[in-house]
This record gives structure tokens, sequence and C-alpha cells, in this order.
């Protein structure tokens, strides 16, 4: 299938990708292209941007949450669009100690995609050509196209950056001036997310203009229209797993809940799931008759009085608890079900109170990184000893009155990391984030063990 293509990808973390990627994407479908945006890695905030520049769903490509199903999710979501796919930190930083897997070089050649490098040129000048010249040559397989030049201070500048780059036959495609004005907002987790307010307004539209004014999208486009047709090897499960039997999945979708990868909510879809949002900010019970409930990551903590405070609705999820309807949760969603969070200030608000912990936030950074996860019992998601891999990331740590049933043994590379999680009667929770188009058996397994009574 033709699949016009491209990569930015970075020297190393902080030279502007997100907000090229987020203004290239919205440059080329001002110019009527369909664009669909893609996140190298498990990230979860930068793929808001990227929605909020194309006016559709972004994606993420990561090689351990999908393992083989990779190929087939870039395929499946790319349909007739045009793939702009931003990568993640520098260009051969992958997995830790492996010769970088799931790297955005990794994951390039994967797809067989063109590359634009993203230089921060801000304090250099003729180096330029000797760090260019060391990406373009380390892996003779990763197809380099064209270079941008990001935080460009002057004319003078420029002139000597492409001086020093003529002799490689790397084409410059853009020279970027340096804009403090457009960086996008930051904090604890990395950007803000754009669903609460990470965007001034008419943001998008500066960014576009930037883009157009100061990289050459001609060559862009040929560029992504030189990649090759693309196929992939391994079918992506399509048949509903039930006729005429739908499977009524309520997500916790608002401010403070909104951590979702799209193509597991479509997989779900085409698996015969039904999607029926929700808010524990804003709604005063949980829609009716629904038959599991997922509580994804997000940000409760800077939520904490609101949701505290709508007692109505935790008194509807305490009650669909105890009907033995199934709640599966992660990081922030885990957090939520536990007596309370305490936030960085150290004011603790109560809340759902189904799970015997309290979560508190912190400074410091309490868990980042790919883990592999075992079940260690039977739920509703797959039986005891099923392994699944994911990825935590979280400035927040829990703390049980008791002994209590983990969800997971959770393991860090080859070596046992710890216990994880929660996992009793009809609730299954933990820091541990799924992708569940990497797991399909997952939701397979869910759908048909959904029951109205509790599995203890």
């Amino acid at each position: 299938m033709t699949i016009p293509r491209i990569v930015l990808a970075g020297t190393h973390s902080g030279v502007g990708k997100t907000t090229l990627a987020t203004g290239l994407m919205a440059a080329l479908k001002k110019r009527g292209r369909p664009i669909q945006g893609y996140k190298i890695g498990p990230d979860y905030i930068d793929p808001s941007y990227h929605a909020a520049a194309t006016g559709r769903a972004s994606r993420n490509l990561d090689r351990w949450l999908l393992g083989e199903h990779l190929p087939s999710v870039f395929a499946q979501s790319s349909g007739e669009n045009w793939a702009v796919i931003e990568g993640v930190m520098g260009m051969f930083d992958g997995m830790s100690g492996t010769a970088g897997f799931g790297s955005t070089a990794d994951v390039a050649k994967l797809l067989h995609a063109p590359i634009l490098l993203i230089v921060d040129v801000s304090s250099m000048s003729r180096s330029v050509a000797a760090l260019v010249h060391g990406f373009n040559s380390f892996d003779p397989h990763v197809n380099l196209q064209g270079v941008i030049l990001n935080r460009v201070k002057s004319a003078a500048q420029e002139k000597i950056l492409r001086e020093a780059l003529y002799d490689l036959q790397i084409p410059v495609v853009g020279v970027l001036p340096k804009e403090g004005t457009l960086r996008l907002p930051e904090r604890h987790l990395g950007l803000v997310p754009v669903g609460e307010g990470g965007l001034l307004e008419g943001f998008i539209d500066t960014l576009s203009e930037l883009i157009a004014k100061h990289v050459d999208l001609e060559q862009v486009e040929a560029i992504m229209n030189s990649a090759p047709d693309f196929h992939a090897s391994t079918p992506l499960a399509q048949q509903p797993l039930a006729q005429g039997e739908k499977f009524r999945l309520g997500l916790a979708w608002d401010e403070a809940f909104l951590f979702y990868y799209q193509d597991a909510l479509d997989l779900a879809e085409r698996l015969n799931y039904e999607i029926v949002p929700f808010s524990p900010l804003h709604d005063l019970a949980l829609p009716k008759d629904l038959d599991g409930i997922f509580l994804g990551g997000g940000f409760p903590e800077l939520h904490l009085n609101r949701l505290s405070e709508n007692v109505a609705f935790l008194e509807s999820l305490r009650a669909y608890a105890a009907s033995g309807k199934q709640i599966y949760a992660e990081c922030g969603g885990y957090m939520y079900l536990g007596q309370s969070i305490t936030d960085f200030e150290g004011r603790e608000a109560p809340l759902a109170g189904l799970i015997p912990m309290k979560a508190e936030m912190t400074k410091r950074l309490q868990g980042i990184g790919y883990r592999r996860g075992v079940f260690r019992e039977d739920n509703f998601l797959g039986s005891r000893g099923t392994t699944v891999q994911g990825h935590e990331f979280h400035y927040s740590r829990v703390t049980y009155e008791r002994e209590f049933p983990p969800a997971y043994e959770l393991f860090k590379g080859d070596q046992v990391d710890r216990m994880e999680g929660y996992a009793r009667d009809n609730i299954v929770a933990s820091y541990l984030h799924l992708h569940f188009s990497g797991h399909p058996e997952l939701l397979e397994h869910w759908f048909t063990s959904r029951s109205g009574r509790k599995q203890i």
C-alpha cells in the first residue's frame, strides 16, 4: 500500500521535536494533505498536540508495547493518509542495554520511512557537519533524507551552517529561528496535555505559519512521496467476538483521565466493544448498563477537590463495584480507586476507597521505564502466568494499610523488580500502562469473562 511518510528524529531530547512535528502536521494539513500523526514511544501527551494540529487522533508506535503488531497497527491506522511520525529521544536511543531496540531509527527502518534530522544549533557552527555526518553514517540502513536546523540565532550563523553542511550532500530542508515564545508548556510529567488547556488560542496557526515560512514544504512532500510501498505481514484482529452482542465499556474521559492509546480503543470497537465515555469530574453517576470500566491514567492529583467532592459519582462507582462488574485501572485511575490521594502540597483528599491503599505525590520520579508483568492469579484480563509488556511513569507512590493481592510480578529486564498493583474480585489496577493492540488476547479474555458476579 502507498503511504507517504516521514520520521522527524532528533540528535537528543529537547531539540524541539514535538513543536516542529506539530507545526509540520498543521502546515501540511493547510496544504490540503490528509495528515495522520504518530509518536514513537509510549508517550501520551505529545500525541495530543498532533491531534490539535491534524483534527484526528494521533497514534503511538512502540516496539515494546506493540511487538510484532507494530507494522500492522501502522498500516491499519494510516489508510489513505500521509504519515508524519515524531521520534523519541535521540535518533538512536532505544531501550537500555539493547542495540537501539525501539529507537526512532529502529522504527523508521521497520517502516521503511525516510528521516529528517532536527539539530539544535543554538551553540554550533562548523561542528554541525561532523554531527550530521555521524548520524548519517552510524547506521547504513537508516534513510536520512534531510536536516532541519532549529534555534538559529542569525543570518550569519545560518550561512556558516549551510556552508559546513554543503559537502555532505544532505539537504537542509528547514532553518528555524530561535523563538522562545513557541515553546510548549511543561510540568512534572512533561508537556501539558492539550485536553487540559496546554495550548494558547491561535498557537497552532502561528506555529503552522512559522513552519511554512522556514521549511521547504515542497521538499518535505517529495521526501514523503519517495517512501516505498508498505506491506505488513501480520494482520490485526478484525472479527467481532460475538455477532450481535456488544460489550459496553465505560471509559473515564475528562481533564483528570485522558491517557489512552487510540489504536487500542479502535481494536476494542472492532472486537465488538462499545466505548461509552464518562467523567468522574463532571458526571453525577456512571452511564447505565456498563459491562466494564476502564479508568486510564492522567492527572487526578491536579483535580483532587473536584474529584473528591463529586460524592454522587463516587457512590455510583462504589455501587457499580459492589454489583460485581469489572473495573480496570492504570496509574492515575489506580490512584483514584484508593482511599485518598495527597497532592504535592500535602493536602489529602478522600476518593473511591475500593482499594485499601493511599497514594501520595512526591517531588522525585518514583517509576519510569518498560516493564514485563506476569499475572499472579487468574483475573478477567487473563489467566495466572499471562505475561504482558507495559511501561510506567509516575511521581506518586502508594501505601497499603494491610496485605493485598498484587496484580503482577514485575520484571525489569530479566530481573524481578517488585510486586505491583492490585487484583481482587472484579478489580485489576496498577501503575502499569498497557497497549491492548500489543495484547489483543487481553480484550478477548475480558469480553468472554464478563459476569455480573464477583470473581473470587
